[in-house]
């Protein structure tokens, strides 16, 4: 499920926003959102995911971090983890660390089947998530990474339901493969570890 990428932002977004997508139509009007457990990895569609999934999937559970689920009718169509700790990873940009602030939550590899992408799923979804980080643990932003060429569409998406995306850093991975960081905001909700 880990996708490579040479170069993301990291990003928050404010924990207290609206609580639904007004405009949202077919599945994403319908999801309905709840803890995942060990048991529901019997319901992960192993057409898209691998028995590595699984494994990494239940060493999240084993640590404590929030699976969140939106299901319909019974079947996953989309997740979310989240995390309230002090340091959250982007694996997929190998040694990129964030030290997150105390009122600032992360959540991390969102996924929705390919054949269901593009139905808002992930935006109620966001919104979900960022109500749940304030309501469980009480952080008031959440830290994203967003790969470069998601930004701009995820800006337009989650604008559209009130959810800023504000760019704190820039960081890519350099020719000699040694991580490279650029400060985009003097905020300091999530700084990168490699700096």
């Amino acid at each position: 499920m880990l996708v490579f990428a040479r170069e993301v932002f990291v990003c928050k977004c404010p924990t207290d926003v609206p609580e639904r997508d007004p405009n949202a139509t077919g599945l994403a009007a319908e999801v309905r959102f709840v803890r995942g457990t060990e048991a529901d990895l019997a319901r992960v569609d192993m057409s898209h995911h691998g028995e590595e999934d699984l494994r990494q999937m239940r060493e999240r559970l084993d640590r404590g971090d929030y699976w969140m689920i939106g299901e319909v009718d019974g079947k996953i169509v989309t997740y979310t983890w989240l995390l309230n700790g002090k340091v959250a990873a982007y694996p997929s940009l190998p040694g990129c660390e964030i030290r997150l602030r105390e009122d600032c939550g992360y959540g991390y590899d969102a996924w929705t089947p390919p054949e269901l992408r593009g139905g808002g799923l992930r935006r109620v979804g966001f919104l979900e998530e960022l109500h749940i980080l304030r309501r469980e643990w009480g952080p008031t932003w959440e830290a994203s990474f967003f790969v470069k060429h998601q930004l701009e569409g995820a800006t337009r998406s989650l604008g559209q339901v009130g959810i800023p995306i504000i760019p704190l850093w820039r960081v890519w991975l350099q020719k000699d493969r040694t991580l490279a960081a650029e400060r985009l905001s003097d905020d300091d909700a999530a700084v990168p570890t490699f700096l």
